[in-house]
């Protein structure tokens, strides 16, 4: 394995490779995304009547209607300021991550994802993601007696679990392309690698157990469903037949939608 300082100005050099355009459409996507939310919460301030928000926008757990298991994902408490800056700040940090650890460092060291792999993903996060993550908040906000819930928080734990996975990813390539003598303790010292991150993560989410109105069970599923998300994805692109597709949109389709209607019977 190549010296830190190697694999750094490799990176380094690879980045001046990538083409402008592609920085440029990552950025316009960053902003777009940023003024989208800031727009959408101005406009549940200042446009949108409380009743609507009520009714369409903010989740209340007790009455959860399609609109609102979508739209509460994208609003933020009009009361708290900090709650959107938090959200946003975060956000952003991590799709910068996720584009240098996906589009530059991954490829530098000789590993890249399936093409279309990140357009994909992230119209299952942005499109998909926010009914499941609705229904975890269904679920646990009942057991936990919060009536209602909104934030961008679960999407982005799973935008940080999908950081994760592109970590834990070029291991996994390391390892499965050059198993070397030893693949057994090489597997076990990836699979130890994938339950000590989730782990971390997990504990630091649980945190906020006792914190009023933070539902840490949505954000878990996020973070959960930002890391199982990302692989099936993979493994649907990289899937030789049309068989192996569509098994894996099958179990893609099951890991959304029963969270996402679980609550229902539950």
């Amino acid at each position: 394995m190549a010296p830190a300082g190697e694999r750094f100005a490799a990176a380094l050099e690879y980045a001046k490779t990538v083409p402008g355009p592609v920085y440029l459409r990552f950025l316009i996507f960053v902003v777009g995304l940023a003024t989208l939310l800031i727009i959408f919460q101005y406009a549940i301030l200042h446009l949108i009547p409380v009743e609507f928000t009520l009714s369409h926008i903010f989740l209340n757990v007790t009455t959860p209607n399609p609109s609102s298991m979508f739209l509460s994902n994208y609003m933020h408490n009009p009361f708290d300021p900090a709650h959107i800056a938090n959200n946003l700040s975060t956000t952003i940090f991590l799709l910068f991550a996720i584009f240098i650890a996906g589009t530059i460092i991954l490829p530098a060291s000789g590993y890249r994802m399936p093409e279309g792999f990140f357009p994909v993903t992230y119209l299952i996060f942005f499109l998909l993601l926010p009914f499941t993550i609705s229904g975890i908040s269904i679920w646990s906000a009942r057991i936990m007696g919060i009536s209602w819930s909104s934030g961008f928080s679960g999407i982005s734990f799973a935008l940080f679990g999908l950081l994760i996975f592109l970590m834990l990813a070029r291991a996994y390539m390391m390892v499965l392309q050059h198993p070397g003598h030893d693949a057994y303790r090489s597997v076990f010292v990836l699979l130890s690698m994938t339950f000590i991150c989730s782990a971390l993560a997990a504990a630091v989410i649980l945190l906020d157990l006792h914190t009023p109105n933070i539902n840490v069970y949505a954000h878990l599923g996020g973070f959960a469903l930002g890391l199982l998300v990302p692989s099936l994805v993979g493994m649907g692109m990289a899937a030789g037949t049309r068989t192996g597709k569509r098994t894996v949109a099958v179990i893609l389709g099951m890991v959304l939608l029963l969270p996402a209607v679980g609550w229902i019977i539950l």
